[in-house]
């Protein structure tokens, strides 16, 4: 998922590619991915097959990279933006099946009062690869003489995985099979006010933070000077692995205190670290960036957790799909966009661009106080 922002940054200084045509193509891979995942969630809810589904999607992951590739390696700019289009199309599909079938996989096998903490740790983990990849981009860069030909490494080593899940799902004991049996017989009601509040809460959230970091490898490059280099790989990995730390913090006191406070607060954090990191530079710029991480990269855990309080079981990964998919995912594929019409199509704007969009993220909490309390919240509340 995490691998696009690097590819626009590849494609507009290797392939030349305008920002517009950058801005749709991270339009494309988002906005597919959000309209996917609904679909892959209900299949999954009414006919269970979590594990080969996501095999399925990592298989699609490895197949947009090539396509990627060959959009690099393209003579004509016509042809290698109708590549890039496809290879965004293609991987946005792919990347729709992880988080609400994974995370379905996690709330059904813990409590209501360990599950928050139990997506933090998936996460934690995520984030440790999300983090690592950049600078390995760059070492494998230098080990296969290219960046375009570091790309196929990459496409390779997600097939395998894809390969490695297939066979190993059925060794996985899950509750797939009772719900394949009995969610097309009760239909539970999970499309509530409570999970429309929190897609929208997610919404937007993500087309400011997500949007802002699919634009940051471009920023950092345009703006900040860093090129494409090692150090733009260790600085994407120091944004990064905010995760790892973010995520289980986050998990654990959400399990302990309200989560919609948890969320406010995260959400509050990463525009203030927004704000701070724009206007200072050095070692007090690298700290606030490293915070931003730490603070936007903590969703997982709180929007998951909160999905399985509020729905009943058979219905869960259909909400998933809406509260990450249709508003985490598709606030990643509004945020390129709006960014990039709000910078104009310049570069110099970016900035103003985000933060402009970090007010819209603090003003959407105010839909958390209009959701209802849970049965399921493991903790009493602090309001609501």
């Amino acid at each position: 998922m995490f691998f696009i922002p690097v590819m626009a940054d590849l494609l507009a200084s290797h392939g030349h590619l305008s920002a517009p045509e950058v801005t749709v193509m991270l339009t494309v891979f988002y906005l597919s991915s959000a309209i996917a995942g609904i679909v892959v969630g209900r299949m999954a809810d009414r006919a269970g097959g979590r594990g080969a589904k996501m095999a399925l999607g990592i298989l699609g992951l490895a197949a947009g990279l090539m396509l990627f590739f060959a959009a690099v390696q393209a003579n004509g700019e016509a042809l290698r933006a109708t590549l890039a289009l496809v290879a965004a199309l293609v991987a946005g599909v792919g990347s729709s099946a992880y988080h609400p079938l994974g995370a379905t996989l996690i709330t059904d096998s813990f409590t209501p009062a360990n599950r928050a903490r139990a997506l933090g740790a998936n996460g934690a983990l995520g984030s440790l690869g999300r983090a690592l990849y950049p600078t390995i981009f760059f070492f494998v860069t230098g080990l296969v003489a290219s960046q375009a030909s570091a790309v196929v490494v990459f496409a390779v080593v997600a097939a395998g995985t894809a390969a490695l899940l297939w066979v190993a799902r059925t060794d996985v004991p899950t509750r797939d099979a009772p719900r394949a049996v009995i969610a097309p017989q009760v239909r539970p009601g999970w499309l509530d006010r409570n999970v429309a509040i929190l897609t929208l809460v997610s919404l937007l959230r993500s087309v400011a933070f997500t949007g802002m970091v699919a634009w940051l490898p471009t920023y950092f490059t345009r703006e900040r000077g860093l090129g494409l280099s090692t150090q733009l790989g260790l600085m994407v990995t120091l944004l990064y692995a905010g995760g790892i730390v973010g995520q289980p913090v986050f998990g654990l006191l959400a399990d302990r205190v309200d989560k919609r406070l948890m969320l406010a607060a995260a959400t509050l954090g990463a525009a203030a670290t927004t704000f701070g990191y724009l206007h200072t530079g050095g070692a007090l710029g690298l700290a606030l960036l490293g915070a931003f991480g730490v603070f936007n990269f903590s969703g997982f855990p709180l929007l998951m957790s909160l999905v399985a309080d509020y729905v009943p079981e058979g219905g869960s990964t259909t909400a998933n799909a809406f509260v990450w998919g249709l508003g985490s995912t598709g606030g990643q594929a509004l945020g390129p966009l709006v960014i990039g019409l709000l910078a104009l199509s310049s570069y110099r704007n970016l900035a103003n661009s985000f933060e402009i969009l970090a007010v819209v993220a603090v003003a959407g909490l105010t839909g958390l106080f209009l959701m209802s309390n849970s049965k399921r919240h493991s903790k009493p509340q602090l309001f609501g």
